[in-house]
């Protein structure tokens, strides 16, 4: 099937919601940073997060995910998609910004998503600042879409069916994005 019309973010509203697609680790983003606390901490090859779960340096590896295919099928479906943001390096604050014309900004809600485990520990071992960790990693945000607040409950539908969870993580606003901040609701 043939896509006539792009996804450039012009579409974009205010009142639009903004959906999180999970991440399936630190995306080969911020491994400077991953190196020099693994160097500060001594990491042995077989650390483990917590007893019962794989070695970290596994989680560290975890192939990105890929979201063309989440993207075909939320089109094939008839979704609304009015912009999309990969989260990489930079975090939310830095990629999803770019999804969002002049005028409008995002504002996001931390507490919507547990952090996952991994982003945690390398906020402890390395005496991370909360800002540079926003600033560095997805901090398990991998994708997101912007899309009409109708079409949340059918996006998120097909999210769960294609076995990548999602969450609503905001909305987006109109004005400028808070003094000095790219995005609302950013907790530091």
């Amino acid at each position: 099937m043939l896509f006539r019309s792009r996804i450039d973010g012009q579409a974009v509203q205010a009142g639009d919601r903004i959906v999180a697609i999970a991440s399936s680790g630190v995306h080969s983003n911020g491994f400077s940073l991953v190196r020099r606390i693994l160097a500060s901490q001594g990491v042995a090859p077989d650390t483990r997060l917590a007893p019962a779960q794989a070695p970290l340096i596994e989680r560290l590896l975890t192939p990105t995910t890929l979201y063309g295919a989440l993207v075909r099928r939320l089109r094939q479906a008839g979704t609304p998609l009015h912009g999309m943001a990969h989260i990489t390096g930079g975090g939310l604050p830095e990629n999803l910004p770019r999804a969002l014309p002049d005028g409008l900004h995002g504002a996001i809600d931390p507490r919507s998503w547990e952090r996952p485990d991994l982003f945690r520990w390398l906020q402890e071992a390395g005496e991370v600042p909360e800002e540079d960790l926003w600033n560095t990693f997805n901090l398990g945000v991998g994708f997101c879409l912007v899309l009409p607040a109708a079409a949340v409950d059918d996006a998120l539908a097909i999210c769960t069916a294609e076995g990548l969870p999602a969450w609503d993580l905001g909305e987006v606003v109109a004005g400028a994005a808070p003094a000095g901040r790219p995005l609302a609701g950013l907790p530091y």
